[in-house]
């Protein structure tokens, strides 16, 4: 057996509409997987190259994981899951991250979502034995000046249990 081969496979990517996300949903779909991405925006067709998305050949839903409530009412548009990865992320600059309501954006998606999706979504991966990826930054380890949320979250990321 191929360990690169994913032809068969269903795997969800939270965050998978750009940036890191978006490089890993390429990347298994290049191997075969049938990829889902999830994101914010209403549709496929609100990306771009220039965002850092690349949603060819991926399936493409709706999904605010700063909202406990749409992520346990999310459908989603598969029956089985083989690989769930979690690399949605949220970071405001400018000092945004002082005041509250952006503090808790950055913990909610960066940190409370993934307890939450990985609940959703557990009975689907347990069924088919399926494995959890977290994708978490190197700022876990370091401080990034005028971010403190954003290091926080991604600290707590690299701790939750696996």
């Amino acid at each position: 057996m191929n360990e690169l081969d994913f032809g068969g496979k269903q795997i969800l990517v939270v965050g998978g509409s750009s940036g890191i996300g978006n490089g890993i949903a390429q990347a298994f779909c290049a191997r075969g997987a049938r990829v889902h991405v999830c994101g914010t925006r209403a549709g496929a067709a609100d990306y771009s190259a220039a965002d850092g998305s690349d949603l060819e050949g991926l399936d493409y839903a709706q999904l605010d994981v700063s909202d406990a409530h749409a992520i346990e009412a999310f459908a989603p548009p598969f029956d089985r899951l083989d690989v769930l990865v979690l690399a949605q992320g949220a970071v405001i600059y400018r000092r945004g991250e002082f005041e509250m309501a952006g503090f808790r954006k950055v913990l909610e998606v960066n940190l409370i979502s993934l307890m939450a999706c990985a609940v959703k979504f557990h009975p689907m991966l347990k069924a088919g034995k399926g494995a959890l990826i977290i994708v978490s930054s190197t700022a876990a380890y370091h401080a990034t000046k005028g971010n403190p949320a954003y290091n926080a979250s991604k600290t707590g990321a690299v701790g939750l249990p696996r």
